[in-house]
């Protein structure tokens, strides 16, 4: 018999598909789903009672693990396997769970991996850095480094007799059990026993995930350092250890390797694959103002309404998508002396990764020339994201990559009540720009219109701010192509 148990706080939104997966899972033996109640207050109780699951009150005490070992002291089952309440589960995840464990008597817990159902755009590098690290360092420590809490389960035997989550210091969910159910046997990794949770937790600003990512790691360090003399005698018993010792070196190339290579790729302003130009080194109090993925209406045309009003001309690097649907907005563009750059055909998240990118480059280029006459000398990759065939494809085309060094990300810009400002948005823009500077703004998000996502109407107020505010402090407003000293078109 297998017992699942979630813990749940407050979580009637992301349950019922929890649940809903777990009731359809194609597992024929027995099993039971607990719900770890840590003091709800919404409908959590009565969502898990809808789907006749256990609901086993623990409001004493708020705390995760301490809801799990709750849930796993009232477990029947043989097996207990930890879930989440924002993660969904495939058919087979029970099934593979048992599988598991009956034909590998000497494995005493089991993990996974999980993927995020709405993935952030640097998600990819996540995926392979967790599953690359688990696959290099499992010969070295023989389980996974990378454990998930919401795709674990172990023997409940062994659990008991090493104490369950009690006196763990460091992630006792993670980390912290799948190290002290290892002293009692292997504890397998199954890349292929994989769930689709919630991108709530990293549904953040990319910094203050950094500094949570360090905070993390930091508190690992000191929990390793209590024992510092015995940790270091058996990581050099290992080290140099023959069958392990190249294992550790391909580990460190490996990290080494991919370092670099998310930064050239992630960062807009890095020229590790080719020259990037993300600002211009000038004593002159000068900015260029440029909006990426338009043409959108109804701001598109606000903006350029804006823009006229205050005599000042800016870059729009155009989605092709988005110039065939607007086609006027285009031309209105450039004949009010604004210059265009391309940014691709379809905005694909990922495109640096095959040479597709380049092709979705050449498009749109031939799109906006089509519409405009113009062929754009200046390309910025969605998302900033550059690979080195990319970027040879760029200079192959005659282009130059241009990408920014002053941006925001508008949907955390909020004032007092939780809802995006545009003064707060304006008053962070104005505070970062510098001579030179390239600013990145939006009238549009992607190819998306008429839906939310696409309503920039925030950033259209925090136009006139950013434009006042910049030239109370002296600054002039340039294209890009004045400000690089480069030519704007092709053609």
């Amino acid at each position: 018999m297998i017992s699942v148990v979630i813990p749940a706080l407050n979580e009637e939104k992301y349950l019922p598909d929890c649940l809903k997966s777990l009731r359809n899972q194609d597992y024929t033996g027995p099993y039971e789903i607990i719900i770890a109640d840590n003091g709800s207050t919404d409908r959590t109780v009565g969502v898990a009672q809808d789907f006749d699951a256990r609901v086993v009150p623990c409001p004493e005490k708020k705390s995760v693990f301490y809801a799990r070992q709750i849930g796993a002291d009232a477990a029947q089952g043989d097996i207990i396997a930890q879930a989440d309440a924002d993660t969904t589960y495939p058919q087979d995840w029970l099934r593979r769970i048992a599988d598991r464990f009956e034909k590998h008597p000497e494995v005493v817990a089991v993990t996974g991996r999980y993927v995020y159902s709405e993935p952030p755009w640097w998600s990819i590098v996540e995926y392979v850095i967790r599953t690359g690290v688990n696959w290099i360092m499992f010969p070295v420590l023989r389980r996974p480094l990378v454990v998930s809490g919401a795709t674990f389960a172990f023997r409940r035997e062994a659990f008991v007799k090493l104490g369950g989550y009690h006196g763990i210091v460091y992630a006792p969910d993670q980390w912290g059990i799948a190290s002290r159910l290892s002293e009692l046997g292997k504890v397998s990794f199954d890349q292929d026993l994989r769930v689709i949770t919630s991108p709530r937790s990293v549904n953040k600003p990319l910094l203050r995930i950094f500094k949570e990512g360090l905070i993390n790691w930091s508190r690992w360090g000191r929990f390793l350092l209590k024992k510092p003399l015995a940790i270091l005698g058996k990581f050099i018993s290992k080290i140099f250890h023959k069958k392990r010792i190249i294992p550790l070196i391909i580990f460190l190339m490996l990290v080494l390797v991919t370092t670099v290579v998310s930064v050239g790729y992630i960062l807009p302003s890095s020229d590790i694959f080719g020259k990037v130009y993300s600002s211009a080194k000038t004593p002159e109090k000068i900015v260029a103002l440029t909006f990426d993925d338009g043409p959108n209406e109804p701001y598109t045309s606000e903006i350029l309404d804006i823009l006229a009003s205050h005599n000042i001309k800016a870059t729009f690097f155009l989605i092709g998508e988005n110039a065939e649907l607007y086609p006027d907005i285009a031309r209105r563009i450039l004949a009010e002396g604004n210059v265009i750059g391309n940014h691709s055909y379809i905005h694909d998240a990922n495109h640096a990764v095959t040479t597709f990118g380049v092709k979705d480059m050449q498009r749109g280029e031939d799109v906006i020339f089509n519409i405009t006459g113009v062929k754009p000398h200046l390309y910025r990759p969605p998302h900033g994201k550059k690979s080195l065939w990319e970027i040879n494809g760029v200079k192959g085309a005659g282009m130059i990559e241009v990408t920014w060094g002053i941006s925001q990300n508008d949907e955390h810009i909020t004032g007092i009540f939780g809802k995006p400002s545009a003064e707060n948005y304006a008053k962070e823009i104005v505070k970062l720009s510098y001579p030179g500077g390239i600013i990145l703004l939006h009238d549009c998000h992607g190819t998306v219109h008429d839906v939310p996502r696409a309503d920039v109407s925030m950033m259209v107020k925090a136009l006139p701010l950013i434009i006042e505010q910049l030239q109370a402090k002296g600054y002039k407003f340039v294209t890009v192509p004045e400000l690089l000293d480069v030519p704007a078109y092709n053609n």
